[in-house]
C-alpha cells in the first residue's frame, strides 16, 4: 500500500514519535468519552512541562543544524539570561560579569583591598518588563556571538571531543557566573501570561500553561518555516550535507552558523524568561532539563523542529503520568522509572537506531590529543622519584591544610586516569565516572557498615559494583560514539543519580547520609584520624595519606603500561578510525568494553577511597555536576597522558594546588568553578593537549635550542693547531 511504503520510508526516531502521538491521542479521546478527569489532569500539568522541554529542544536543534554543535551550555546560557530579566525587574540592577582582577595578587599578599570593582550596574530602579527583556534578550544575542565568533568558529573543524568539552565549560562558567551575582537561592518573577485558573475538561489549570503551549507552536512553526523555505534555512541545510559544495555556490557558513547561535541563545534566553514566573528558576534548573531536551532533540535527529517540539511535549506527558501512577498506585514498587525516563527515550533514539547524528559536510579535521608515552629514561625515573618524595613529605609531614590538599589530589588523579584511558586513549566521550564512583562509594557503607565486611573485602566488592554499572552504560558505546556517546553516558549517569543516590538502599541513602567504616587491615586502622607515629598527629593523619600515594602510583604505573601494551595500540587504532582497526582485525567492540571497564575500575576505586575519606558523605559529592567537573580538570590537566591525570589531580577542588594557591597567592574560593570553566574553554578551543602537553612542548623546545646552540657553539682548537709560522 502506498501508506506503508511511506511510513516505512520514514525515519525509525519520526516513526517512533507518531506512534506516540497516536497512543496518546488515543487515550485522550477514551478519556474524553468516559468523562473523566483522571487522564486529563496529568496531561495538562505535563504539558507545562513539557513544553519547556520542548522549547528547549529547538534551541538545540537550531545550533546542531548550523555548527554541529551539541551545545551542553544551553540551559546555562538561559539561566544566566533569566536571572538578568529577574534583576532587572526586580531592583533595576544589571549584573557585570566576574572578570579578573589584576590588582588581586597584590591584594591577596598585603590583605587590602586597592580596588572595590563594582558587581552591578544600577539602571534607577525597577525596570518595566517589556524593557527588561529587550536588555536580557539581548544579552542573549551578545553571549551567542560570543560563543560563535571566540570559541566554536575556532573549533569549526576540531574533533568532537574538543567541541563538548568547550560546551561543558560554559556551562560550568555561566553556571559559576549565576552563583557569583546572584546566589543558589531560587528567584521567581511576577507573571506574564495571564495566570487566572480555568475549567478545562474536568481539570482546573492555569491559563499560562496554555499560554506557554501556545508559544512554543507557534516557534516551531516559525522555525520549521524559516529553516524550510527561506535562503537562510537553505543554505544551512546544504552546509550541513557539503560545507565545501555550498561556499562554492556562494553561500557563508560562519555567517549561517554566528546567525544561528544568536538565534539559539535568544531561544534559551526567552523560554527561561516566559517560565521564570510559572516554575521560578535555580541555578541548575535549565541544566537538568536539558536532560529530558536532548532526548526530545534525538529523537528529531537534531533536525526535525516538529518531531523534537511533539517529542518534548510528550515527555512532560509521561512524566507526570507516571507521577499519578506512583501516586495513586501504591503497591507499585518505586524503581525510579519516571526519574530514567530521560535517560530510557535517548537510549530508544540512540541505540535501536544504531545511528550516530546527522554531521555537517566538514571540510578538515583536526588530530586528537597525543596519546604521548615518554620513554623510560634514567633521568625520567630520578624525576618520578623525586615527584613521589615530594608527595611523601607533604602527606606526613606538611601542615594539615596541605595534607588534606595532598590527600584530595591523589583520589583526582585515580579519578582522571580513568577518563585518559577511556576518552584519551579509546577517544570514548564519557561523562558518567563520578556516577560510577559514588556506586563504589555507596556499596563501601552498605558492604563495610551494614553488612560488617572487613576492608579486604569491601573494598574489591565495591570496586567490582561500580565496574559492573560501568560495563552496562557502556552497552550502547558499541552503536554510538562522539557526541552521541556523550550524551547517551550524561544520562546515565543523571539516571544512576536519580535511581540509586537520592533514595534508600544498597547503591543509595541510608536515611540522608551514608557512613564508610575507618579503613582497617589485620587489625591496624589508617583513617584520616587514626593515630600514626609520624607527624605532629594532627588531622588528618598521614596513614591514609601513604595509603592513597601507593595505590595513586600504581595506577599510574598501570596505564604507562597498558599505553606501551598491544592493548593500547589497539586502543589508539580505534581511536584514530574504528573502521580502519576493524579492517586490520581489531576487535572493536571488545576494544571499547576493555576500555570502558578498566575506566570503571578506576572511577570506582576513586569512588570508594572519597568514600573512606569522608566517612559520612550524601549524593552531593557524586552528582551529574561533580562528572562533568571531572571532565573539565582532566581536559585541563591532559587528557591523554598520564602526566595530565597528575596535573589535572592538582587541580581538583581542595586539591594540593588550590590550597597552594590559596595559602601563597590568593584565595580563589567560590571562583573555582567559574575560572575552571574559562580555562577549559581556552584550552578547548586554543590547546588541546592541555596543560601537560604545553610543558612538555615548551620543555622539548628549550631542549632543542640548547642542543642547537651547543652544535652551533666555536670550539677552541688544540694548542698548536692553527698557529701561524714564524
Amino acid at each position: 500500500m502506498p501508506g506503508e511504503r511511506r511510513l516505512r520510508n520514514r525515519p525509525l526516531a519520526e516513526q517512533i514519535a507518531l506512534a506516540v502521538l497516536a497512543v496518546v491521542g488515543a487515550a485522550w479521546v477514551v478519556a474524553a468519552l468516559i468523562d473523566t478527569p483522571v487522564f486529563f489532569q496529568p496531561v495538562l500539568f505535563g504539558l507545562g512541562t513539557g513544553a519547556i522541554v520542548a522549547a528547549l529542544a529547538l534551541g538545540l536543534v537550531v545550533a546542531y543544524r548550523a555548527s554541529g554543535v551539541i551545545n551542553f551550555g544551553h540551559g546555562a546560557i538561559a539561566t544566566y539570561v533569566t536571572y538578568v530579566y529577574v534583576s532587572l525587574t526586580d531592583t533595576g540592577d544589571y549584573p557585570i560579569p566576574p572578570l579578573p582582577n589584576p590588582l588581586a595578587p597584590i591584594e591577596g599578599i598585603g590583605g587590602i583591598e586597592l580596588v572595590d570593582f563594582p558587581t552591578m550596574v544600577g539602571m534607577g530602579g525597577p525596570m518595566h518588563p517589556a524593557l527588561a527583556m529587550t536588555v536580557a534578550l539581548s544579552t542573549a544575542a551578545v553571549l551567542g556571538l560570543i560563543a560563535h565568533n571566540a570559541i566554536f568558529r575556532p573549533l569549526r573543524y576540531a574533533p568532537v571531543l574538543a567541541k563538548v568539552v568547550a560546551s561543558v565549560g560554559i556551562m560550568l562558567f555561566l553556571q559559576a557566573a549565576v552563583v557569583l551575582r546572584f546566589g543558589s537561592r531560587a528567584k521567581s518573577a511576577d507573571p506574564i501570561f495571564p495566570n487566572d485558573p480555568v475549567d478545562f475538561l474536568g481539570v482546573r489549570v492555569g491559563q499560562d500553561r496554555f499560554w506557554l503551549l501556545g508559544t512554543v507552536a507557534v516557534g516551531t512553526l516559525a522555525l520549521w518555516l524559516l529553516f524550510r523555505y527561506t535562503r537562510f534555512g537553505i543554505a544551512t541545510r546544504a552546509s550541513a550535507e557539503n560545507e565545501r559544495f555550498s561556499t562554492l555556490l556562494g553561500f557563508n557558513a560562519d555567517f549561517q552558523a554566528g546567525v544561528s547561535w544568536v538565534l539559539a541563545s535568544v531561544l534559551a534566553g526567552l523560554v527561561g524568561i516566559l517560565v521564570a514566573p510559572i516554575t521560578g528558576v535555580t541555578p541548575n534548573l535549565f541544566t537538568v532539563l536539558l536532560i529530558s531536551s536532548l532526548g526530545a532533540a534525538l529523537l528529531g535527529r537534531m533536525s526535525s523542529f516538529v518531531i523534537a517540539a511533539a517529542a518534548g511535549l510528550m515527555l512532560g506527558v509521561l512524566d507526570q503520568e507516571l507521577f499519578r501512577l506512583e501516586f495513586e498506585f501504591a503497591w507499585i514498587p518505586d524503581i525510579g522509572i519516571r526519574r530514567a525516563l530521560p535517560f530510557v527515550v535517548i537510549a530508544l533514539a540512540m541505540v535501536v537506531r544504531g545511528e550516530t547524528l546527522p554531521s555537517r559536510g566538514a571540510v578538515q579535521a583536526e588530530r586528537l590529543p597525543e596519546a604521548y608515552a615518554p620513554p623510560i629514561t634514567r633521568g625520567r625515573m630520578v624525576g618520578y622519584g623525586l615527584l613521589a618524595a615530594i608527595a611523601f613529605w607533604v602527606t606526613v609531614f606538611a601542615p594539615f591544610q596541605f595534607r588534606s590538599g595532598m590527600q584530595n589530589t591523589l583520589i583526582g588523579v585515580i579519578l582522571a586516569l580513568s577518563l585518559v584511558v577511556v576518552t584519551g586513549y579509546v577517544g570514548q566521550i564519557s561523562l558518567m565516572q563520578m556516577a560510577l564512583a559514588g556506586v563504589a562509594a555507596f556499596a563501601v557503607g552498605s558492604f563495610g557498615t551494614s553488612a560488617g565486611l572487613p576492608m579486604l573485602i569491601t573494598l574489591p566488592l565495591a570496586v567490582l559494583s561500580g565496574l559492573g554499572f560501568g560495563l552496562i552504560a557502556a552497552l550502547p558505546s558499541l552503536r554510538t560514539r562522539g557526541a552521541s556517546l556523550a550524551i547517551i553516558t550524561l544520562a546515565s549517569g543523571l539516571a544512576i543519580e536519580e535511581i540509586f543516590f537520592q533514595r534508600s538502599g544498597w547503591f543509595g541513602l541510608g536515611r540522608t547520609t551514608k557512613v564508610a567504616p575507618t579503613p582497617e587491615i589485620g587489625g591496624v586502622e589508617f583513617g584520616t584520624t587514626s593515630d600514626f607515629f609520624w607527624g605532629d598527629g594532627k588531622i588528618p593523619t598521614g596513614a591514609f595519606g601513604l595509603f592513597l600515594l601507593v595505590l595513586a602510583i600504581g595506577c599510574c604505573v598501570s596505564v604507562m603500561r597498558l599505553r606501551r601494551s598491544r592493548l593500547g595500540e589497539q586502543m589508539l587504532a580505534v581511536r584514530a578510525n574504528e573502521r580502519a582497526a576493524a579492517a586490520a582485525g581489531v576487535n572493536v567492540a571488545a576494544i571499547k568494553l576493555s576500555a570502558f571497564g578498566i575506566a570503571s575500575f578506576f572511577a570506582a576505586l576513586g569512588g570508594a577511597l572519597t568514600a573512606y575519606k569522608l566517612g559520612t558523605y550524601a549524593q552531593d559529592s557524586f552528582g551529574i555536576f561533580v562528572s562533568l567537573s571531572v571532565l573539565a580538570f582532566a581536559y585541563l590537566g591532559g587528557i591523554s597522558t598520564v602526566g595530565g591525570a597528575i596535573m589535572a589531580g592538582t587541580l581538583f577542588a581542595e586539591g594540593i594546588g588550590i590550597v597552594v594557591t590559596n595559602e601563597w597567592f590568593i584565595d580563589v574560593g567560590p571562583y573555582t568553578a567559574y575560572v575552571a570553566g574559562f580555562f577549559l574553554i581556552a584550552t578547548a578551543v586554543y590547546n588541546n593537549e592541555g596543560i601537560d602537553g604545553f610543558q612538555r612542548r615548551q620543555l622539548a623546545g628549550l631542549w632543542n635550542r640548547l642542543r642547537r646552540q651547543h652544535k652551533a657553539a666555536p670550539r677552541n682548537p688544540p694548542a698548536g693547531v692553527g698557529a701561524s709560522n714564524e
